[in-house]
């Protein structure tokens, strides 16, 4: 619609007043830029303005659309725009408005720029538009000019690509999760079925006479060595079987078993046919009156599945630590250079940007660092079970107190009470795993305060029927019952960023910890403001003497 400026034959005289530099060479697909107005001259003279502009090495290709619908046709044929100069008044008086609402909801388009150019302010006002529309720019046509127009395209351009840049770091990050989580569910498919197919595994038997040199074979023996049933051996003719690298170590064990007794258990490679298979012999002795070893009776297990399912573990493990150096490193330095060119970006367009836009990169970088934090939680939770200390067994208390150690500027601050209860018993775990677990679930029940409530927090421990059980109880901003199922999936939050920080991985690593140790976590609340009760039990052995 006709604005009262243009009737001013001079339309955007200051638009054609840009800098005398040559530009530089466009190279590359170009910036998609849709001009939404419905006059004529005002697309001439952007057109003019910006016909030689270059961004980041690529050239602007402008859409001309002369109403809402016209453009809206246009963005479904392109859906890669990247910038829309819009009008408020054409068609009607709020269809640039209209508009805006139809990219944002209706085509869910978060990224794509948005910047109004309005001859009538009274038909939207900036304060109402800017507070109302999810736009990133907001001008008049009389303020234009060609240094302003240039610099409002280029920080929209370039804010469009680090957004995109970013959601495809998104994406390739949630790509890496969902093959972690695969690899991990593989890995433990094949030790599940590793544990089953020892619990069914046939083993075969043999008696060994010494004095005849004589091997009697079971039938499941026999057909471990691809012998037909029935077959009696000797002592060299198994040796011939045995893989010729494999063989002195045999024969020196087996020495040392007839001159010293005892038992003997030994793993070793054989031939059977072409193929190699791995064997695990078992063998007592029975002497004579003389105290000369007799005959030996013993059991033939083929282990070359084991064997295998160790090899693939062992891949999965050389895999699963690329996969923490890709995360560490090939993912978080892209991420840091963004950050880092945002920043430097800000810095070098502060007397360009208006308070919004300068906003806008703050929102940018924070959100980057915060992906940086995921990204190294992340690293943390695929460590979990593969790195750290073995199992051992250690007093409980003593992880409780150097967990509430390395808490304890935290409980200052918050002004919490700690309460310990219960028996706190020797247990096997992971000593670094548990107390992570513990600092955890301490520092959240500290953080997770109620507004204008000291936190309480009571931790206890007991032995209950061959488990250890651990509850850790808050006064805090407790949880809806609808919502503790999401407690324990990785980057799941319940409450505001902005009032609680953190990565939304610590309780998916807790329960990561309790898994790895065969148990279980969960959490109980009363809803709302009425804290939170979280529990963890985990299977504990006999102490040996």
């Amino acid at each position: 619609m006709r604005s009262p400026v243009s009737a001013d034959p001079d339309l955007f005289p200051s638009l054609l007043q840009g800098d005398a530099g040559e530009p530089a060479p466009a190279a590359g697909r170009p910036w998609k830029v849709l001009v939404a107005d419905d006059e004529a001259d005002v697309h001439a003279v952007l057109r003019l303005a910006l016909q030689e502009v270059v961004i980041e090495g690529r050239g602007l290709q402008l859409l001309d659309a002369f109403s809402a619908e016209e453009a809206k046709a246009l963005l479904a044929a392109n859906p890669d725009t990247a910038l829309i100069l819009l009008d408020v008044v054409m068609e009607s008086e709020r269809a640039g408005l209209d508009l805006v609402r139809h990219v944002r909801d209706q085509l869910a388009n978060r990224t794509v720029q948005i910047v109004l150019i309005t001859g009538q302010p009274g038909y939207a006002p900036q304060r109402e538009v800017i507070s109302q529309y999810e736009i990133d720019g907001y001008r008049l046509k009389s303020e234009l000019h060609g240094n302003q127009i240039f610099a409002q395209v280029h920080s929209a351009l370039r804010t469009y690509r680090l957004m995109r840049e970013q959601e495809q770091l998104q994406h390739d990050l949630e790509l890496k999760v969902r093959q972690l989580d695969a690899a991990v569910s593989a890995l433990r498919e094949s030790q599940a079925n590793f544990i089953r197919a020892q619990s069914v595994a046939h083993v075969g038997s043999w008696n060994y006479e010494l004095a005849t040199d004589e091997m009697h074979l079971s039938a499941e023996s026999c057909r471990i060595f691809g012998l037909p049933e029935g077959t009696v051996g000797s002592y060299q003719a198994y040796l011939a079987r045995v893989c010729s690298e494999d063989r002195a170590a045999l024969e020196a064990a087996w020495q040392r078993f007839l001159q010293l007794g005892g038992s003997f258990d030994h793993e070793h490679r054989i031939l059977v046919g072409n193929a190699v298979r791995y064997v695990r012999q078992c063998a007592d002795l029975t002497f004579g009156a003389d105290g000369k070893p007799l005959r030996s009776l013993g059991t033939t297990q083929d282990i070359t599945e084991r064997k295998q399912a160790e090899a693939e573990l062992r891949r999965s493990n050389a895999e699963l630590e690329q996969f923490s150096y890709a995360i560490s490193h090939d993912l978080r330095q892209p991420l840091r250079m963004i950050a880092s060119y945002l920043q430097l970006l800000g810095i070098s367009l502060a007397d360009q940007l208006n308070d919004e836009q300068s906003a806008y990169f703050g929102f940018a970088i924070d959100g980057a660092k915060r992906l940086d934090r995921m990204l190294v939680a992340l690293l943390e939770y695929s460590r979990v079970g593969r790195l750290g200390e073995p199992r051992a067994w250690i007093e409980s208390r003593a992880i409780l107190d150097e967990a509430l150690l390395f808490l304890q500027p935290t409980i200052a601050e918050a002004a919490a009470t700690i309460t310990i209860g219960g028996e706190w018993p020797r247990v096997c775990v992971r000593p670094d795993e548990m107390l992570r677990l513990l600092q955890n679930l301490i520092g959240n029940a500290v953080k997770f305060r109620a507004p204008g409530r000291q936190p309480e927090v009571t931790v206890s421990s007991r032995l209950v029927g061959g488990e250890w059980s651990l509850v850790v109880a808050d006064n805090g901003v407790g949880i809806a019952p609808a919502q503790l199922g999401r407690l324990f999936q990785v980057f799941q939050r319940l409450q505001s960023r902005a009032t609680f920080e953190g990565s939304g991985v610590g309780l998916a690593l807790c329960r990561k910890i309790a898994e790895h140790h065969g148990g279980r976590i969960w959490a109980e609340s009363g809803g709302d403001g009425r804290g939170s009760r979280f529990c963890v039990a985990l299977p504990m052995p006999g102490e040996a003497a």
